[in-house]
Parts: structure tokens; sequence; C-alpha cells
């Protein structure tokens, strides 16, 4: 989408520019998606793997059981796939056993989002529940709050933008879309750049995204 999350997305790219700026990495990105444009700041050989056939996947299969040897990567990266696994928890073990020592695993994770791709969309964690599921194999170097109170209206508008075409017949869904860009589109543009604001939200009640960096242990 045009425009999508522009200020948010910087931020996040900035937290994954500083984690992987080593050219020398093995990276498996898991849920990579057939379009990760966040790779284009990412130094190192990276594998993409996912649960769908893309051209960019090179593997695909479940996260669950991911077909790696024990410490093959030096760094592992999840970009908004983590809830839609069917057991996260499984997959953070695993990913501990592929990870070699002080290997890094980062992690972006939508939080104030509304449901989506139904049934697909199962979890949201909060930053308690992000710690919980690390801590076992995991230190948490940072945990970010992205996005806050004054993103929330953008966050609404990005929703509708996306979502109104799939309550349409599939005969107007290309109508649905236009309508929602014309009538939506500009607001959407500036409820982002309200969202400046949100340092001035100290609350870390309204997170969009977390962005955890975590060294195994």
């Amino acid at each position: 989408m045009i425009g999508e999350f522009f200020i948010l997305r910087r931020q996040i790219e900035k937290e994954i520019a500083s984690a992987f700026s080593n050219e020398n990495g093995r990276i498996l990105d898991i849920g990579s998606g057939s379009n990760p444009n966040y790779q284009e700041i990412m130094k190192g050989t990276i594998i993409n793997f996912d649960i769908k056939k893309t051209g960019k996947s090179h593997l695909v299969g479940d996260a669950g059981f991911l077909p790696f040897k024990k410490n093959s990567f030096d760094k592992i990266i999840i970009v908004n796939s983590l809830y839609y696994f069917k057991n996260p928890f499984k997959v953070i073990e695993r990913i501990g056993i592929l990870l070699k020592k002080n290997g890094k695993l980062v992690i972006v994770n939508p939080f104030f989002y509304p449901i989506h791709d139904i049934p697909d969309d199962k979890y949201r964690f909060t930053e308690y529940g992000l710690k919980t599921i690390l801590q076992d194999y995991f230190k948490i170097e940072k945990i970010r709050e992205i996005g806050g109170f004054f993103n929330i209206p953008a966050v609404m508008l990005h929703s509708l933008i996306k979502g109104l075409p799939l309550l349409a017949p599939k005969s107007v869904k290309w109508l649905i879309q236009l309508m929602a860009y014309i009538v939506f589109y500009i607001p959407y543009i500036l409820a982002q750049l309200i969202s400046v604001l949100d340092v001035f939200d100290r609350t870390k009640r309204w997170p969009t995204y977390y962005v955890v960096v975590a060294k195994k242990i």
C-alpha cells in the first residue's frame, strides 16, 4: 500500500539496519513473504523461509518445523509473522537451537491493529508476553514501542483502506478499493503526520508495533 505507515516504517528500518550491520552474518528470515523490502537495509547472506511459495522464498514450510541444523545461523528475523504461527512458543524454542551462541533474534510484531487475514491472525503479544516467550532461550537487549496513542487514527484508516474491499463481492472489489483510496487516503496521510506527537505518549499502552532485539544465551 502506497505510503504505508511511512513514519513508523522508518523507525522500524532504523532498528533493523542497526541489528543487521555485519556483512558476514548468515541470516534466516522466517515468514519473509513476497515483498520483504526491509532486506534492502540488511547486510549478510539471507535465506527466506515462508509458508507459501513466492518469488523471494528459498524454502517453503511450517515455521514450527524449521528444517535446519543446530547452530546454522548468526541471526534470525521475524517481521509481522510471529502472530500467525500456530505455536509461537515452539518456533522460539526451535530458533534457540538454530542460532549460534550469542546469535541475535529480531522480531517486529504488531500489537494495536484490527484482526485481519482471518483465520490466520492469532496472537497479540504485549511487551511482557514477548519477554515471557523469549525468557528461556534469550537475553533481551531491546524492546522498543513503535507508534502510540496518536497513531491510532492512522491504524484505523489503514485498516479501512485495506479491509473494505475484502467485504465486497469479487466483481466489485476493484471499485470498493478505488473508493476507499479516494475517500480515506488523504486523511490517512494526514493521520500519519499527526502520529509524530507520539513522542509525548509515555504510557506505553498503545504501541502499533514492538521491535525486539534478543541474544541467544
